[in-house]
């Protein structure tokens, strides 16, 4: 998709002004930490997507990108803040420059403009995934399978199929929870309607037999049958009542009778025993003060087990067993766990008390249409007082949380105010005194509550018919998606799996040649396990050690990427990510990117110069496809071990007359180059297990190879009789000898006046000509064309040549046979 050429960083992150020249070819960025690698890949990222990922999403609390991108002393002026990077697209052979402010970090500006152009950067600004960090990389190894799964999803760009996955699974536990009101209310309908009919069963047969005998006494027709839209009441006109009567006597006494049971039950033995096993499990639930904010702190156990890397937590800096520490928040988590699962449990417990306050409310609230029916109205405030208590409890019970508040409402659910029973004896009363009513009005009576009950019947039971039909529907949906989605997924990560697990073997092929791997998608998660030497599947974490994790991490990351983007995979970032893979398998890293993604550029940060030299000699980055960071203060930056920067930074200490400043950076950045041309010469060097060798053991051996070179190529050039080639070498034998005479460095151990630790005592007079004669000798070391330290080729066997990069000195070592 793109390349990058160049990048220039002014005021951005830790770095002031700087440029970077890519080439559009891979490059690495060696240096220690804290030496403003990172701002590099703060910046790459900013200008390609808009954002930092470091600054940005969970766990960054008041951490911003547009306060916090600007460099410090330019936190108040983020339109100071500024990348910009000439980027190759090779599918329209066109370079273009884009650049972005921390100001408006959502506006790109792309010169020059152009539709296409312009599609491909909206493109890269959706594919944040080309940076990526150990951080990322150890989510997809060590992450649990549903946080793995969210990982991988959104690296695949199918994060949105979890979310409906998630979304259609909530509509459907929702409209089953909804159903709940529904199919109590039908069966509150179903009693109400039994109790109004005098019958024990509600069926056709019972309906159509109640319902005719008492049409007989007023003499209408006979209903031959009951469909959903018989009236018991067809054909019935009102006849004259012989004594008005407001309250239908017959069907109240039914209904106090039911209303006084309902409340019986509501304070009887078996709703206290009920009660009390419910407020057990609360008070247990409520003595942990994690329930309260149980999704939160699952939320950030679960985030915050990802960051932990070092041996420190990464919640509060302590030093930690690394290990221990996971156990410990594993430990968090699986509590968490249990306690969902027990609140699930208690709110199984409570149905039956919503249940029991809904059928409350429902018959109490019959009564209180009987009590306004007389002229005055019977008085029953304390009622409907109570009627308004049931609907306030079962919505907190249905809430559950506050827990304080649930136990409250359980601890006075079975105390039934007596002030309701005395209102319902007072509505006793007053139907008692009621004169009966004759036969034709009794059955008026009987036909017209009947057929209130059936209305309300039938609307009820169409109500829960839908409710039930949507939560059905909703529970098929939410079942068929998620099946259909897996056995796509499974599809693609068992692609993904074998490219994972022949980019694997291609690393540790030396000892795992038959590893292989499975990603099993299930229900939102994502199962990882790997085989350990044929001893089974196990998670990465169990056996394999970092270093091994390390390289799982990255050649699953570069499986997914080669099946997202395929052929457009040519751009990535690999901030800091094989820190830990072990040095035998190094060489097999550099090797595997350059064989398996050779059209792919690949940015690299490492703070291991080893690796760097790595990468050179397999021929993953250029001689000049590398910067090594050496210092950085807020002041001024980054700086390199650049040529031209030091010799301009040592005079500036000699201006100063700061001969200390000068002598320290003159030995560091020797026994830097030093290192660098005894790798590329191939010097030998006494061996050092801990490989801090001093400039005394790395520039005599390099001065000497050289020397050895050429006389080398004397010999070689006189075999194939190439006298003009013999002169040639003889000349920059004779120039190389008088540089390295001129800096002493022969005489290294002998001679205590040219060895560094004498170099603080000489005066600015003294250190100038001993700074100029190395300078001197470092470029006797280069080409003069391009530059660049000669090397020897190839880097291993037997020595062919000594090469320049520019390939102007190519001189020949071997003899003719």
């Amino acid at each position: 998709m793109i390349k990058i050429e160049s990048i220039t960083i002014k005021e951005f992150r830790g770095i002031r002004n700087l440029t970077l020249n890519f080439k559009g070819k891979n490059f690495a960025i060696c240096g220690p930490n804290g030496t403003g690698k990172s701002g590099v890949v703060d910046a790459l990222e900013f200008v390609l997507t808009g954002n930092i990922s470091r600054l940005s999403g969970e766990g960054r609390g008041e951490v911003s990108l547009k306060q916090h991108a600007p460099h410090v002393d330019k936190r108040n002026d983020p339109a100071k803040a500024l990348v910009s990077a000439t980027v190759i697209i090779p599918s329209l052979k066109k370079t273009y420059t884009v650049e972005r402010s921390a100001k408006t970090p959502s506006m790109i500006k792309v010169t020059p403009s152009d539709q296409a152009a312009t599609e491909i950067f909206a493109t890269v600004q959706e594919h944040p995934e080309i940076v990526l960090s150990r951080r990322e990389l150890i989510r997809y190894v060590l992450a649990t399978p549903g946080k793995r799964n969210e990982e991988i999803q959104a690296l695949l760009h199918l994060d949105q199929i979890e979310d409906v996955r998630a979304g259609l699974q909530k509509i459907a536990n929702s409209m089953e929870k909804q159903l709940k009101p529904f199919e109590t209310a039908a069966t509150s309908a179903t009693e109400n309607l039994a109790r109004a009919l005098a019958i024990s069963e509600l069926s056709k047969e019972y309906i159509l037999s109640t319902a005719n005998a008492q049409r007989t006494i007023l003499g209408l027709p006979f209903l031959a049958d009951f469909t959903t839209t018989t009236s018991l009441k067809d054909g019935m006109s009102v006849p004259a009542q012989t004594k008005p009567q407001t309250i239908p006597k017959a069907q109240a006494v039914t209904d106090i009778r039911a209303a006084r049971e309902i409340l019986k039950e509501i304070s009887g033995k078996l709703t206290e025993s009920l009660v009390a096993d419910v407020l057990a499990d609360l008070n247990l639930l409520a003595a942990d003060k994690a329930v309260v904010e149980g999704v939160t702190r699952q939320h950030f156990y679960t985030f915050g087990l990802n960051f932990i890397e070092a041996e420190v937590c990464p919640f509060c800096d302590n030093e930690w067993d690394v290990e221990a520490l996971r156990t410990h928040v594993r430990s968090k988590l699986e509590h968490l766990k249990e306690l969902s699962t027990k609140r699930k449990a208690v709110e199984k417990k409570l149905l039956p008390l919503i249940t029991l306050l809904r059928k409350a409310e429902t018959e109490i609230n019959l009564l209180i249409r009987y009590a306004a029916m007389p002229k005055p109205a019977i008085e029953m405030r304390t009622a409907q007082e109570y009627v308004t208590r049931c609907n306030g409890s079962i919505n907190l019970l249905e809430a559950f949380l506050p827990l304080a508040d649930t136990i409250a409402i359980l601890r006075e659910l079975t105390d039934v105010p007596q002030t309701v029973e005395d209102a319902i004896s007072r509505l006793e009363k007053e139907v008692a005194v009621l004169p009966d009513p004759s036969k034709q009005d009794a059955a008026l009576e009987f036909l017209t509550i009947a057929q209130e009950r059936l209305d309300v019947w039938r609307e009820s039971r169409r109500k829960e018919e839908t409710a039930r039909a949507q939560a059905q529907l909703a529970r098929r949906v939410s079942d068929i998606y998620a099946s259909t989605s897996d056995k796509v997924l499974t599809g693609l990560y068992d692609d993904v799996q074998k490219d994972f697990a022949a980019l694997y073997t291609a690393i540790n092929h030396t000892d795992e040649k038959n590893f292989a791997a499975k990603l099993v998608p299930s229900m939102g998660k994502l199962g990882f396990d790997v085989d350990f030497y044929g001893r089974g599947f196990f998670p990465p974490g169990a056996y394999h050690s970092e270093g091994h994790q390390d390289g799982m991490g990255l050649c699953l990351y570069l499986a997914l990427m080669r099946h997202i983007e395929g052929a457009h995979f040519t751009f990535a970032v690999l901030d800091d990510v094989l820190m830990s893979v072990d040095t035998g398998h190094r060489r097999e890293v550099c090797v595997l990117l350059k064989k398996e993604f050779p059209n792919t550029q690949f940015i690299t940060t490492t703070h291991d110069p080893i690796w760097m030299r790595h990468m050179k000699t397999e021929g993953l980055i250029g001689s000049q496809g590398a910067v090594q960071f050496r210092t950085w203060n807020v002041d001024s930056g980054p700086t390199q071990w650049d040529d031209r920067d030091v010799w301009t930074e040592i005079n500036d200490y000699l201006a100063k007359n700061d001969v200390r400043s000068a002598a320290a950076l003159l030995r560091h950045y020797l026994e830097y180059t030093s290192a660098e041309l005894c790798h590329r010469l191939r010097c030998h060097v006494e061996f050092r297990g801990d490989a801090q060798y001093q400039l005394g053991e790395l520039l005599p051996p390099a001065t000497s190879r050289l020397r050895k070179l050429y006389a080398t190529a004397k010999e070689a050039a006189n075999s194939w009789n190439q006298k003009d080639l013999i002169a040639e070498i003889s000349e920059r034998d004779n120039d190389f000898s008088k540089l390295a005479q001129l800096s002493q460095v022969e005489q290294w151990q002998v001679n205590a006046a040219v060895h560094f630790n004498s170099w603080d005592n000489l005066t600015k007079n003294d250190f100038l000509p001993v700074a100029e004669a190395f300078r001197k000798l470092l470029a006797g070391f280069a080409c003069p064309d391009c530059s660049e330290f000669f090397r020897v080729s190839p880097d291993r066997d037997t020595a062919e040549t000594i090469r320049c990069e520019c390939g102007k000195t190519n001189i020949n070592l071997r003899k003719k046979t």
